[in-house]
């Protein structure tokens, strides 16, 4: 059985995976320099509010702690409404780039990536208004998509390995259930065997 402790332990580390996941290439700061051609390709990260993300991160907390979601739930809570957030964002770059010097060649909105081409100003002007979190050089941009693919992966896997041993563990507490258990001990059921026949033990 889970106690508190656990549990807010449990999605620390969860909203702590989410919130890696969802920036996954996105390391802020690291800007391409550019020489100005809007004909160069360039990798653009978009991820959540990271407000909204807090408040997620809240809400299913909160949720662990009062019994409502077990640890499975809640990280399986997190990853989708962390894709969800993600998939948002994502679609208001997308307007937003429809009406802007920016054209999108390549989009995994699932992941928030997109390889762009545009003028720098347009670019620039996206990633200080937040449109976009971080810009990376262009060939870069299917690494970037095989790493979210990897690690989508490995959470499907954590979260199978997490189910089995739950419902291992399930399985154990029900055969130790009051009323299961059997053995030669209980009370008023014990026989004992003699040369000369069945003998109820006193």
């Amino acid at each position: 059985m889970t106690n508190g402790h656990d549990r807010r332990r449990f999605i620390q580390i969860a909203g702590t995976g989410a919130a890696a996941s969802l920036a996954g290439c996105a390391q802020l700061d690291s800007l391409m320099q550019s020489d100005g051609d809007s004909s160069d390709a360039v990798t653009v990260a978009v991820a959540p509010d990271r407000e909204e993300m807090q408040a997620l991160n809240e809400e299913i907390q909160s949720e662990v702690e009062n019994g409502n979601l077990s640890r499975q739930e809640a990280q399986q809570r997190m990853v989708s409404e962390q894709q969800n957030l993600t998939e948002a964002a994502a679609t208001e770059f997308e307007e937003s780039a429809d009406g802007s010097d920016i054209s999108i060649e390549d989009a995994e909105t699932q992941y928030g990536l997109f390889r762009v081409t545009g003028s720098d100003e347009a670019i620039m002007s996206a990633l200080r208004s937040g449109e976009i979190s971080g810009i990376y050089p262009g060939d870069q941009y299917d690494a970037f998509v095989r790493r979210q693919e990897q690690q989508a992966q490995r959470r499907q896997m954590l979260q199978e390995r997490q189910q089995q041993a739950e419902q291992q563990e399930n399985g154990t507490e029900t055969e130790s259930g009051p009323g299961n258990e059997t053995g030669d001990s209980d009370g008023g059921n014990e026989t004992e065997n003699s040369s000369d026949g069945n003998v109820t033990a006193e």
